[in-house]
């Protein structure tokens, strides 16, 4: 067998673990931060700050944790609960700074009403907006080309098709030959 890799090159060890005293008392000295890592990575005519082999995997966490899990999800919707609540105090602060004759209470229940249409026409908007995405223009054209396709494909299979003489089929007079 030959390979296009030496047996060298792959044995070759080319990270070093970074290096820390273990008789050193105190905090682990912390790694360059993700920026500092990045513009020494893609700009190698600068001069490397960060040693010999910094640790990459600190820098992994954001990538190989997954979107999706629990935790973030609950953090999603906490955020989305804060910018609502911030969003009707907003609210409550324009229309109590203009209450034009009005008690304060008929105020802040103006400026739920309002904060209750914004959000509802929010939520229209991202409906439309997934509507449009699933009802995509090329995408229709696309599936009807697609079935127009399919059904070529269905007639000529049905008009290549060929029966054998069988006891239990009929075929018509003008059809035999």
């Amino acid at each position: 067998m030959s390979f296009d890799t030496t047996k060298e090159a792959v044995m070759k060890v080319t990270y070093k673990p970074p290096p820390f005293n273990p008789m050193m008392k105190g905090l682990i000295p912390r790694p360059p931060p993700e920026a500092q890592f990045l513009r020494t990575l893609y700009n190698p005519h600068l001069a490397n700050t960060l040693g010999d082999s910094p640790p990459v995997e600190s820098y992994l966490f954001r990538e190989l944790a997954n979107p999706h899990s629990r935790a973030k999800k609950h953090a999603r919707w906490l955020g989305w609960q804060i910018e609502k609540k911030a969003r009707l105090e907003a609210f409550f602060k324009e229309e109590l700074a203009n209450l034009n004759g009005r008690s304060p209470r008929e105020a802040k229940a103006e400026a739920a009403f309002k904060w209750r249409q914004q959000l509802e026409e929010e939520k229209e908007a991202l409906r439309k907006q997934r509507w449009k995405k699933i009802n995509d223009e090329a995408s229709l054209v696309r599936q009807s080309k697609r079935r127009e396709r399919k059904e070529i494909k269905q007639r000529q299979r049905l008009t290549a098709l060929s029966l054998k003489e069988e006891p239990n089929q009929y075929i018509p007079e003008d059809m035999r030959s």
